[in-house]
């Protein structure tokens, strides 16, 4: 199986690939996999926040959930703090995500012939769904970098990742280590910033908490992430 690594600020259009995992551990897909986890039943991933709320209007049930730079958005149900998606109440329900970077880059790769969000807490899922498919090459696209410049936390997680493709598994705890000490939980450790939330730096920093991965499809609503169980796991 042959990986590449890209990122997202280099595109403009999904990557030429079998398969495309877009990447976002601090904090989006971490996120995300927790609401699936909590039994929502999809998640819809959307660039704007105007578009947030306007589906809401459609259908006054759905949850939304997001950020813009890092921060949350007045009006939503929940920021993006994976900490406190732990203890909402997901369970039947649609959700919307807006985020300034995961989001973008779903949105970004949507045709893609074969679309995955991950963050390590699916990370050996996503890979096993991957090896299932049959892809013979697989781009993963890191979203961190539209923030900082530089996002360490999802190279290690695409490095990871592309290791178990190629049938070399190393120990997480490595690569987890590299999330802890990223420029951007450098943001959520500081006690004088008003990002400061450290238990989701510990909450994202963990490795294979879910056994399923996030598969992206498509369809006229627009882009929807669900539970994706490969054979086997």
């Amino acid at each position: 199986m042959e990986t590449s690594i890209e990122d997202l600020r280099n595109l403009s259009e999904a990557p030429d690939a079998d398969a495309v995992v877009v990447i976002d551990v601090l904090r989006a897909f971490t996120t995300a996999a927790v609401a699936i986890g909590r039994d929502a039943v999809e998640i819809s991933p959307v660039l704007d926040v105007a578009e947030a709320f306007e589906r809401r209007t459609r259908d006054p049930d759905l949850v939304l959930t997001g950020e813009t730079d890092c921060r949350p958005i007045p009006g939503f149900d929940l920021g993006n703090s994976p900490v406190d998606a732990a203890a909402f109440p997901f369970a039947g329900r649609r959700v919307v995500q807006r985020t300034t970077a995961g989001t973008r880059g779903l949105v970004c790769c949507r045709d893609a012939r074969s679309l995955w969000a991950a963050s390590f807490l699916v990370a050996s899922s996503t890979v096993a769904a991957l090896k299932a498919s049959g892809a013979g090459r697989v781009a993963f696209v890191i979203t961190g970098t539209v923030h900082h410049g530089h996002a360490d936390e999802d190279l290690a997680c695409a490095e990871w990742m592309a290791a178990q493709l190629h049938g070399v598994p190393p120990p997480a705890e490595p690569f987890l280590r590299r999330v802890r000490e990223s420029f951007a939980a450098s943001k959520f450790l500081d006690p004088s910033s008003p990002l400061h939330a450290p238990a989701d730096v510990e909450f994202c920093a963990r490795a294979d908490v879910f056994d399923f991965a996030l598969k992206v499809v498509g369809g006229p609503g627009g882009l929807r992430l669900r539970r994706f169980e490969a054979a086997g796991l």
